[in-house]
């Protein structure tokens, strides 16, 4: 009964969290909103025990889908849990916007997992 449980929660996680699988996640190849977006303090994601914090810096647009920009983090974007581990990851900017209201994580597999800003974090658009 406890693993029944517990693989349904894993799949309703996953399903959850991750990237549509119809998107089509790719290297960027239009124009997007800004040259960078600069996150002024580290922006802290706690989700299931674990503290995912996007550091201070200067993201740069780097992957793109039909509904906006994927912005990299300047360093490892590091997930707290059992251990502390980092991962490339950033900012989500939807097509005309400027606020990233999402954040992205790639882990080493190459799975793609999302999540939205509890509250937006403090940025500044780099034009």
């Amino acid at each position: 009964m406890a693993a029944a449980t517990i693989g349904m929660v894993s799949v309703l996680a996953a399903g959850c969290s991750s990237f549509h699988s119809g998107s089509s996640f790719r290297a960027i190849s239009s124009t997007p909103p800004a040259s960078a977006i600069e996150l002024t303090a580290p922006a802290l994601v706690t989700d299931m025990g674990a503290t995912t914090t996007f550091p201070v810096g200067k993201y740069r647009p780097k992957y793109e889908d039909e509904g906006g920009y994927y912005y990299e983090a300047p360093r490892k974007v590091t997930v707290d849990d059992v251990g502390v581990y980092g991962f490339d990851g950033g900012v989500y900017v939807a097509r005309g916007k400027t606020a990233p209201t999402r954040w992205y994580l790639i882990r080493p597999n190459g799975r793609r997992t999302t999540g939205h800003f509890k509250t937006t974090p403090l940025y500044q658009v780099i034009p």
